[in-house]
């Protein structure tokens, strides 16, 4: 690669869209973010417009374009994250007969946990790797032919929201290892769909995308943004996989033999693996980034999307999130404790209607304590999910925090405190989209080194032992409120 070029990064999260533009150095030269809409509504669901979701993939790639170009800088390659579990039917024409349901959709809870208690479910689970859950979209389209039975016989094919943005860039009907893992339809031991998990759904192979390598490209001279891209000879993109795999792979938590732990909308716990595992117990996920390649984890709904509800909708003030947390780590909390569960849970409960509480409130408490209480609680359910995750990982010594949770010093000093590991915290960087660069300089002959990690803060012997005396007072509460 010459010096005038870059590497772009482009991840469909949940909540926001973002573009991010490297040096093939890693160093970040520009970033560009769009927020998502999603709607929800007390029957459960979650979903997102899916050419909403193009429209703001395509605009944020034109604004970092418009960067790189004002810097002279081409485009070398562009590598694709996403969220995963989301779920579009689409009919004959390619246009979508529904909203798209994402992950936090649990109006298919009473499928999954049917499913689960059969014989059919674990077997499933152990082939697939994706626990059986609303979040599946094994469960969602089964709850889609129960209860849309008009939309599903209309449906030509079921697609998630990346595969979406890839074909209007591209033209094809295309999904990555990763995201196919995620589906609950795939078998990540013959890396490709599986028969049974097809027959539950009610779907055919040819309804799905064709499963390709995680660093499948097309010339991005051949995408419908050509036009409107600063781009480099022979520049390629690259499909790249799923945003938890990607920020493992960021992370280098295989090399550096560590878990990785990152708070975003929600949360989780992975470990990468150069075999597929599974755990009935604790129902891990195991999703594939290609053969020998595997990210375990544990996920959680318990992350950023608690604070987000609680200062913007329960205290009502919204773009005060950032003050309100630095107001909370000027407070102490008592015997004030939250369980954080505004969107249900999954690892390790697998509850979809467990519901947040906070227990203690006082008439001295004021929203900077609530606030407190609700990181606190994000945190012990990370250290829940780390100690299981440690008898899961292979020779794990210790634990990489990443999120801009983290950013606020204090939190970082209670998550040291709180963790049964050594804490290192990740470069503030944002693990899929880097983790998608990675991919896309690889394929053009550039290997971008993992995120920069630092040792986690020291926290004193009072801190760590008040600590523990609340987490073991929170996992107590768990246990008396689930009855």
């Amino acid at each position: 690669m010459n010096r005038d070029t870059c590497i772009v990064g482009l991840d469909l999260g949940t909540t926001s869209i973002k573009a991010v533009a490297y040096t093939p150095a890693g160093e970040l030269l520009a970033s560009r973010s769009a927020v998502v809409k999603t709607e929800t509504g007390p029957d459960g669901r979650a979903v997102q417009n899916p050419d909403d979701v193009v429209e703001l993939a395509v605009a944020v790639l034109d604004e970092v374009a418009g960067d790189i170009a004002r810097m002279g800088l081409r485009i070398a390659a562009l590598g694709m994250s996403a969220a995963m579990h989301s779920l579009v039917a689409l009919d004959p024409r390619d246009e979508p007969l529904m909203p798209a349901m994402t992950w936090m959709d649990a109006r298919p809870a009473d499928v999954a946990q049917a499913l689960w208690a059969s014989e059919d479910g674990p077997r499933l689970y152990a082939r697939t790797g994706t626990p059986i859950h609303a979040m599946a979209p094994v469960c969602k389209l089964a709850w889609l032919r129960e209860q849309m039975p008009e939309v599903f016989a209309k449906a030509r094919r079921f697609v998630s929201l990346k595969e979406y943005v890839w074909h209007h860039l591209f033209g094809e009907w295309v999904c990555d290892p990763a995201m196919a893992s995620a589906t609950g339809l795939f078998d990540v031991q013959r890396l490709d769909w599986d028969p049974d998990a097809l027959e539950f759904a009610g779907v055919r192979a040819d309804q799905l995308s064709r499963v390709v390598p995680a660093d499948w490209s097309q010339p991005l001279a051949s995408s419908s943004l050509a036009s409107r891209l600063p781009l480099a000879e022979d520049a390629q993109a690259v499909v790249g996989g799923s945003d938890g795999v990607l920020a493992t792979l960021a992370a280098g938590a295989k090399e550096r033999e560590m878990l990785l732990a990152t708070v975003g909308t929600s949360l989780a716990v992975r470990a990468a693996s150069q075999r597929p595992v599974t755990n009935a117990n604790l129902r891990t996920f195991c999703y594939a980034l290609g053969e020998g390649e595997y990210v375990l984890g544990a996920p959680s709904n318990a992350g950023g999307v608690v604070i987000d509800w609680l200062v913007q909708t329960l205290l009502g003030r919204p773009g005060e999130i950032e003050p309100m947390l630095a107001a909370a780590g000027g407070v102490q909390v008592d015997h004030l404790l939250a369980l954080p569960y505004v969107a249900g849970e999954r690892a390790p409960l697998w509850d979809e209607g467990m519901s947040a509480a906070w227990v203690g409130l006082r008439l001295h408490h004021g929203p900077a304590h609530m606030v407190r209480a609700a990181v606190e609680g994000v945190l012990f359910h990370t250290r829940w999910l780390v100690e299981e995750m440690l008898d899961l990982a292979e020779g794990a010594r210790g634990v990489m925090l990443a999120g801009r949770l983290f950013e606020q010093p204090w939190i970082a000093e209670l998550a040291a405190a709180l963790m049964p590991v050594p804490v290192w915290l990740q470069s503030d960087a944002d693990g899929a989209t880097y983790g998608a660069a990675m991919l896309a300089g690889k394929r053009v002959g550039v290997n971008l080194p993992p995120l920069a990690v630092t040792p986690g803060p020291q926290a004193q012997a009072a801190a760590r032992a008040d600590l523990e005396h609340r987490y073991a007072a929170w996992r107590t509460l768990i246990g008396k409120l689930r009855g």
